[in-house]
């Protein structure tokens, strides 16, 4: 247990982390929605982001340990072969990451931003068709 003083001074200068909620985040409700609006209702690619992205917002109960780093960097490779598939756009598939990055780990966005331009790029030589086989 931390003296009274010792905690109100970090608090102060912003050391303390934040309370994290209890249990797992939804998926941010702006996030879906560019989801289906960029894949103009293709339920499949709706479907296939939209679980991707909830195991990176789940990340948000836990302070380490969720395997923040490993499920960004599947949800950017997802939407890499999303975009090259054509099911949305390069700028909206980096927001919606962002966003959801941001929801998890909100103290680490440079280091999310590289995640998700490593993933989105190695997922974009590989276009994702969900449903197809191959």
């Amino acid at each position: 247990m931390l003296p009274a003083w010792l905690a109100e001074e970090l608090e102060r200068t912003g050391h303390l982390p934040r309370d994290r909620p209890p249990g797992p985040r939804p998926v941010p409700p702006r996030a879906l929605q560019a989801v289906v609006e960029a894949g103009g209702g293709r339920q499949g690619a709706f479907s296939v982001l939209g679980s991707v992205l909830a195991e990176v917002t789940a990340c948000a109960a836990h302070a380490e340990g969720a395997g923040f780093s490993e499920k960004l960097n599947r949800a950017s490779y997802t939407a890499g072969g999303l975009v090259t598939a054509g099911f949305l756009t390069r700028e909206q598939a980096e927001q919606i990451l962002q966003d959801a990055a941001a929801g998890a780990r909100p103290e680490q966005g440079r280091r999310a931003a590289g995640i998700i331009r490593s993933g989105m790029s190695a997922g974009a030589r590989r276009p994702l068709y969900p449903g197809r086989e191959g």
